[in-house]
């Protein structure tokens, strides 16, 4: 038998309710804990909910040691207690305490060292404690009288007056951490976005909703506070998108309000046909100037968000689209955590933990379901005008539409399609785990995510800007140009080499003093809408072809850069043309263009195009002949450059995107050898 010496002097404090570890101070912090718990469960997301996320953190850690020292001293007292129902009930809510609260660290531990809390701990912690309850409960409710009194109990001191103490300061002690509770929420100030106006009016020319005449809009029909949309750093500094983040500062989705040539366009456009022509521009230029109510074009660099361009929160936030283009979403205001917006960063600190702790609004505001799909593309990069009236709509970007209609995606055989994220955004992978993504962590690609680079076909502003990381983004550029940047994951379907193909198709021989004929042909083998595409009259893609014989003297020269740096007119160039929403071809003016060049339209997804050439081949030439082209390519071309640029001469770069040389014999004279022609590699 056990006698009053041999019980715990611990367990023994605990029952005195002697110093700060008694029974009443721990059960009073458990019982706030477990209820503040419970109402997490419940509870939609408000301030409320989120201040219960922090103080059921807070007190859950604080008793950790307590409870552990009151677990153990009461076990070493009853320990050698009969076996009953009331028995097996405090065991299993003893184990299952034990688990939530180790599970609990284990969340709290990742949220604060801004690892990814995965979804299991935190369930595991949920319904642990939960199922740990009614057991301990039962275990605690007084249930014995002195017919049921173990024998042995009457060595121990009588538990009624202790119990009855324990239970007041634990009631007033969990009453008191609630008023706390209260205190915090009723006390927190965020801002108030959800009384947002614009702070002036600006002029508008259109009629219609806040953001006409695009289709953009949010889910209140309101204008948003642009501080809601332009947070993109927050998404890089809370250390879950650290990767993402900073390859999105060096896109085009970045700087698309401060691209010189959209600015350019804008103004121009504007001084022409007015302010209406120009105003849904914003919609994916200047989505956050936009959506808060500034969609004055004259604005410009003034503009709230300007230098967020096609924000994080604008491509995640987005719910709803549809195929019409010129913005076509509808974006959901995301509801803000505590401290979420704020300057401090400790302040902030303590938002970045709620989101990792409690990411259930988060995920929702973010849901990456849509932004996975090829139409979430649709809205910008599908774009029509009314150029004129007689012609009706005509489609200016037509990359969704090509793409929809394209091979990419109507090939009969479903593996072999693909969709813009794919190959715009192909693979990456993080170093270390903890510059992994927490999505892609959690649906089990490892370190491995989408990249936000979104390189594609403009070398020219990364440098002209000074944007982030510039010189890594045209090289990126340039190799997805020429076909050196590996996608494995699509390889299966994707050909080796450049984006588009060139081929010289020449005869093996030819007479000197006659004409030889030179095919040219393009294949677009490997992009999913036309090439080239984007804005009308500004790009320019052509051949550069020429023949030498064998001594090096020039023959024929097609596509080359006069010393203004415009190309030579009668070569071929690649447009994109403009159509209506119908599909049929519109032939209008060059307005950027002299007379002369030979345009032919833009290839569409898995085309090709052919050029011919009619070369004279000099009596007396030695051959063979080399025969030369490349396929070049450059953002702008020279008339819109000097149009755009006129303090200054500037000059976009030029990438090679693709080269071939044959050799053409010259047919040997009566009696003579003929050289044997042949194709090398680039030149």
């Amino acid at each position: 038998m056990n006698s009053p010496e041999s019980l715990s002097q611990v367990r023994h404090r605990f029952i005195k309710e002697g110093g700060v570890l008694g029974s009443g101070w721990v059960i009073g912090g458990l019982c706030f804990v477990a209820l503040s718990g419970v109402a997490l469960w419940l509870l939609s997301f408000s301030v409320g909910a989120q201040m219960t996320v922090l103080l059921h953190t807070f007190f859950g850690l604080v008793i950790v040691i307590p409870l552990a020292l009151w677990q153990l001293s009461h076990w070493l007292a009853t320990r050698k207690a009969p076996r009953s129902f009331r028995k097996i009930c405090a065991y299993t809510g003893f184990w299952l305490l034990i688990a939530s609260c180790a599970t609990g660290l284990i969340v709290t531990l990742q949220a604060l060292l801004a690892l990814r809390v995965q979804g299991i701990w935190d369930r595991l912690h949920l319904w642990s404690g939960i199922l740990a309850l009614p057991f301990l409960a039962y275990h605690f409710y007084p249930a014995c009288s002195p017919k049921t009194i173990p024998a042995h109990a009457s060595l121990m001191i009588d538990p009624s007056p202790a119990r009855r103490r324990m239970w007041t300061k634990a009631a007033a002690i969990s009453l008191a951490l609630t008023f706390v509770l209260l205190a915090a929420t009723l006390a927190y100030r965020g801002p108030a976005f959800d009384s947002y106006e614009p702070e002036t009016t600006y002029r508008s020319a259109s009629a219609g909703g806040p953001f006409s005449p695009g289709f953009a809009t949010t889910n209140t029909g309101k204008p948003v506070s642009p501080e809601v949309l332009a947070n993109s750093a927050s998404c890089g500094a809370s250390g879950c998108h650290f990767m993402i983040y900073q390859e999105w500062l060096a896109s085009a989705h970045h700087w698309s309000a401060e691209d010189q040539f959209f600015q350019a366009v804008r103004t121009a456009t504007t001084d022409v046909q007015g302010l209406a022509a120009t105003e849904k521009c914003a919609a994916c230029h200047e989505p956050v100037s936009l959506l808060a109510g500034y969609k004055d074009p004259a604005l410009g660099t003034a503009a709230p968000g300007y230098r967020q361009g096609d924000s994080c929160l604008v491509c995640h936030g987005v719910r709803h689209v549809d195929a019409r283009g010129i913005g076509s979403y509808e974006i959901g205001v995301p509801k803000p955590y505590v401290y979420e917006y704020s300057d401090n960063p400790y302040a902030s600190a303590v938002a970045h933990f709620l989101i990792r702790a409690y990411p259930r609004q988060h995920d929702s505001d973010y849901d990456l379901k849509l932004v996975r799909l090829a139409e979430s593309c649709a809205p910008c990069h599908k774009e029509w005008d009314v150029l004129d009236k007689k012609i009706g709509p005509v489609q200016v970007e037509t990359q969704y539409d090509d793409w929809r209609r394209g091979k990419w995606n109507t090939d009969a055989d479903t593996s072999k399609r693909l969709r813009c994220q794919q190959c715009h955004m192909y693979y990456a992978t993080a170093n270390v785990v903890s510059k992994a993504d927490p999505y892609d962590l959690k649906i089990g690609l490892g370190q491995r995510y989408r990249n936000h680079y979104f390189a594609a076909g403009n070398q020219f502003m990364p440098d002209q800007i000074g944007a982030p990381d510039a010189t890594g983004q045209r090289e990126r550029v340039n190799q997805w140009l020429q076909g050196e940047k590996d996608a494995p994951e699509i390889s299966r379907v994707w050909p080796n080499g450049p984006i588009v193909a060139l081929d010289i198709q020449a005869p093996a021989s030819v007479q000197p003093g006659a004409d030889v004929a030179i095919r040219i042909v393009l294949s677009n083998r490997k992009i999913g809408h036309s090439f080239p595409t984007g804005p009308l009259n500004i790009g320019r893609a052509w051949i550069e072809m020429q023949v030498l014989d064998s001594d090096g003297r020039e023959i024929f020269h097609s596509g080359k850069l006069d010393p203004q740096n415009h190309i030579e007119a009668g070569s071929f160039i690649l447009k994109p043309f403009a159509i209506t929403t119908d599909g049929h071809e519109i032939i209008m003016p060059d307005l950027w263009h002299p007379k002369g060049p030979q345009f032919r339209p833009a290839i569409l997804p898995g085309q090709l195009e052919e050029f011919g050439y009619q070369v004279p081949v000099p009596l007396g030439v030695q051959g063979p002949l080399r025969v030369t082209a490349r396929l070049r390519y450059r953002k702008a071309n020279q008339f819109f450059m000097d149009s755009v640029y006129t303090d200054v001469h500037r000059e976009a770069p030029v990438t090679d995107i693709s080269s071939e040389q044959v050799s053409v014999g010259i047919a040997a004279r009566a009696g003579a050898r003929s050289v044997q022609p042949g194709k090398s590699g680039d030149p």
